[in-house]
Protein backbone atom coordinates (compact mmCIF):
# COMPACT_ATOMS: atom_id res chain seq x y z
CA UNK A 1 0.00 0.00 0.00
CA UNK A 2 1.20 3.57 -0.74
CA UNK A 3 2.22 5.78 2.51
CA UNK A 4 -0.14 8.08 3.68
CA UNK A 5 2.53 10.97 2.81
CA UNK A 6 2.32 9.18 -0.75
CA UNK A 7 2.13 11.75 -4.06
CA UNK A 8 1.24 8.88 -5.94
CA UNK A 9 -2.38 9.04 -5.32
CA UNK A 10 -4.37 12.33 -5.71
CA UNK A 11 -7.51 13.11 -4.54
CA UNK A 12 -10.55 14.10 -6.67
CA UNK A 13 -12.72 16.85 -6.78
CA UNK A 14 -16.08 16.21 -4.85
CA UNK A 15 -17.70 18.03 -8.58
CA UNK A 16 -20.40 15.65 -9.82
CA UNK A 17 -20.40 14.33 -13.43
CA UNK A 18 -23.45 15.75 -14.75
CA UNK A 19 -21.86 19.30 -14.10
CA UNK A 20 -18.48 18.54 -15.92
CA UNK A 21 -20.95 17.50 -18.43
CA UNK A 22 -22.95 20.69 -18.46
CA UNK A 23 -19.55 22.91 -18.84
CA UNK A 24 -19.21 20.75 -21.71
CA UNK A 25 -21.62 21.88 -23.13
CA UNK A 26 -21.68 25.07 -22.25
CA UNK A 27 -18.08 25.39 -23.82
CA UNK A 28 -19.45 23.94 -27.21
CA UNK A 29 -21.88 26.41 -27.06
CA UNK A 30 -19.47 29.12 -26.80
CA UNK A 31 -16.43 27.80 -29.58
CA UNK A 32 -14.66 25.50 -27.19
CA UNK A 33 -13.23 28.20 -25.20
CA UNK A 34 -14.23 31.02 -22.27
CA UNK A 35 -12.78 32.87 -19.40
CA UNK A 36 -13.98 30.88 -16.02
CA UNK A 37 -14.79 33.73 -14.02
CA UNK A 38 -17.20 34.57 -16.86
CA UNK A 39 -18.74 31.16 -16.91
CA UNK A 40 -19.21 31.32 -12.68
CA UNK A 41 -21.04 34.72 -13.48
CA UNK A 42 -23.39 33.76 -16.13
CA UNK A 43 -23.77 30.66 -13.95
CA UNK A 44 -24.59 32.07 -10.79
CA UNK A 45 -22.01 29.93 -9.70
CA UNK A 46 -19.16 30.68 -6.60
CA UNK A 47 -16.11 30.76 -8.66
CA UNK A 48 -14.77 28.26 -6.19
CA UNK A 49 -17.29 26.21 -6.99
CA UNK A 50 -16.65 26.02 -10.57
CA UNK A 51 -13.23 25.47 -10.27
CA UNK A 52 -13.83 22.00 -8.68
CA UNK A 53 -15.88 21.42 -12.02
CA UNK A 54 -13.18 22.63 -13.83
CA UNK A 55 -10.27 20.65 -12.02
CA UNK A 56 -12.87 17.43 -12.20
CA UNK A 57 -13.19 18.18 -16.16
CA UNK A 58 -9.50 18.21 -16.66
CA UNK A 59 -8.23 15.49 -14.57
CA UNK A 60 -10.79 13.31 -16.80
CA UNK A 61 -8.90 15.06 -19.86
CA UNK A 62 -12.28 16.85 -21.10
CA UNK A 63 -10.83 20.54 -20.88
CA UNK A 64 -7.53 22.30 -20.63
CA UNK A 65 -7.62 25.63 -18.14
CA UNK A 66 -4.92 27.90 -19.43
CA UNK A 67 -4.64 30.85 -18.01
CA UNK A 68 -8.03 30.98 -16.50
CA UNK A 69 -10.11 29.94 -19.37
CA UNK A 70 -11.52 26.74 -19.82
CA UNK A 71 -10.54 25.00 -23.31
CA UNK A 72 -12.94 22.45 -24.48
CA UNK A 73 -10.47 19.68 -25.49
CA UNK A 74 -10.71 16.88 -28.24
CA UNK A 75 -11.92 13.99 -25.83
CA UNK A 76 -14.14 16.53 -24.61
CA UNK A 77 -15.56 17.24 -28.07
CA UNK A 78 -15.60 13.32 -28.55
CA UNK A 79 -17.45 12.87 -25.31
CA UNK A 80 -20.15 15.29 -26.63
CA UNK A 81 -20.52 13.65 -30.10
CA UNK A 82 -20.90 10.22 -28.37
CA UNK A 83 -24.01 7.86 -27.33
CA UNK A 84 -24.18 7.16 -23.84
CA UNK A 85 -22.31 3.82 -23.70
CA UNK A 86 -19.76 5.48 -25.59
CA UNK A 87 -19.56 8.27 -23.01
CA UNK A 88 -19.15 6.15 -20.27
CA UNK A 89 -16.20 3.98 -21.68
CA UNK A 90 -14.57 7.20 -22.30
CA UNK A 91 -15.05 8.11 -18.69
CA UNK A 92 -13.91 4.60 -17.45
CA UNK A 93 -10.90 4.98 -19.36
CA UNK A 94 -10.14 8.03 -18.11
CA UNK A 95 -10.79 6.98 -14.39
CA UNK A 96 -8.87 3.88 -14.79
CA UNK A 97 -5.49 6.22 -15.79
CA UNK A 98 -5.94 8.38 -12.32
CA UNK A 99 -3.82 7.09 -9.39
CA UNK A 100 -6.63 6.99 -6.53
CA UNK A 101 -9.04 4.63 -8.97
CA UNK A 102 -6.21 2.54 -10.30
CA UNK A 103 -5.66 2.30 -6.60
CA UNK A 104 -8.99 0.97 -5.83
CA UNK A 105 -9.13 -1.47 -9.12
CA UNK A 106 -5.92 -3.17 -8.08
CA UNK A 107 -6.92 -3.24 -4.64
CA UNK A 108 -10.68 -4.89 -5.34
CA UNK A 109 -9.01 -7.49 -8.42
CA UNK A 110 -7.01 -8.73 -5.02
CA UNK A 111 -9.81 -9.85 -3.34
CA UNK A 112 -12.08 -13.17 -4.06
CA UNK A 113 -15.14 -11.37 -3.82
CA UNK A 114 -13.64 -8.04 -5.56
CA UNK A 115 -15.56 -5.99 -3.08
CA UNK A 116 -14.52 -4.06 0.32
CA UNK A 117 -17.00 -2.49 3.04
CA UNK A 118 -17.61 1.15 3.35
CA UNK A 119 -15.61 1.35 6.19
CA UNK A 120 -12.27 -0.49 4.86
CA UNK A 121 -12.57 1.95 1.99
CA UNK A 122 -13.14 4.84 4.27
CA UNK A 123 -10.00 3.71 5.93
CA UNK A 124 -8.07 3.60 3.11
CA UNK A 125 -9.04 6.93 2.20
CA UNK A 126 -8.27 8.53 4.97
CA UNK A 127 -4.91 6.93 5.03
CA UNK A 128 -4.36 8.11 1.53
CA UNK A 129 -5.13 11.40 1.64
CA UNK A 130 -5.29 12.45 5.38
CA UNK A 131 -5.96 15.99 4.29
CA UNK A 132 -9.26 14.91 2.22
CA UNK A 133 -12.90 14.34 4.02
CA UNK A 134 -12.90 10.44 3.78
CA UNK A 135 -17.22 10.65 3.66
CA UNK A 136 -17.16 12.80 0.64
CA UNK A 137 -13.74 11.87 -1.14
CA UNK A 138 -16.11 8.14 -1.06
CA UNK A 139 -19.33 9.82 -2.23
CA UNK A 140 -17.77 11.06 -5.29
CA UNK A 141 -15.46 8.17 -6.33
CA UNK A 142 -19.20 6.34 -6.34
CA UNK A 143 -20.69 8.44 -8.58
CA UNK A 144 -18.10 8.70 -10.92
CA UNK A 145 -17.18 5.08 -10.55
CA UNK A 146 -20.81 4.10 -11.24
CA UNK A 147 -21.90 6.44 -14.32
CA UNK A 148 -18.66 4.72 -16.29
CA UNK A 149 -19.65 1.17 -15.01
CA UNK A 150 -16.48 0.94 -12.89
CA UNK A 151 -17.52 0.41 -9.59
CA UNK A 152 -20.68 -0.34 -8.08
CA UNK A 153 -21.97 0.10 -4.22
CA UNK A 154 -24.76 -1.85 -2.38
CA UNK A 155 -25.82 0.41 0.09
CA UNK A 156 -27.90 -2.06 2.33
CA UNK A 157 -24.82 -4.15 2.52
CA UNK A 158 -22.51 -1.71 2.64
CA UNK A 159 -20.05 -2.95 -0.24
CA UNK A 160 -18.20 -0.92 -2.84
CA UNK A 161 -17.49 -3.47 -5.95
CA UNK A 162 -15.52 -3.70 -8.90
CA UNK A 163 -18.25 -3.56 -11.76
CA UNK A 164 -18.17 -6.87 -13.84
CA UNK A 165 -17.04 -5.22 -17.00
CA UNK A 166 -14.53 -3.02 -15.32
CA UNK A 167 -13.36 -6.56 -14.04
CA UNK A 168 -11.70 -7.95 -17.26
CA UNK A 169 -8.34 -6.90 -17.32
Amino acid sequence: MASPSSPLIHPIPDAQLPWVFGLLEMLEDRGGREDGYKIARDLSFKFSDLLKVMKAAEILGLVSTPAGDVVLEPLGREFLAADMNTRKRIIREQLQKHSLFSYFVRLLRGREDHSLSKEVMLEHLAMLLPDERPERMFATIVGWGRFAELFGYNKDDDRFYLDEEADKP
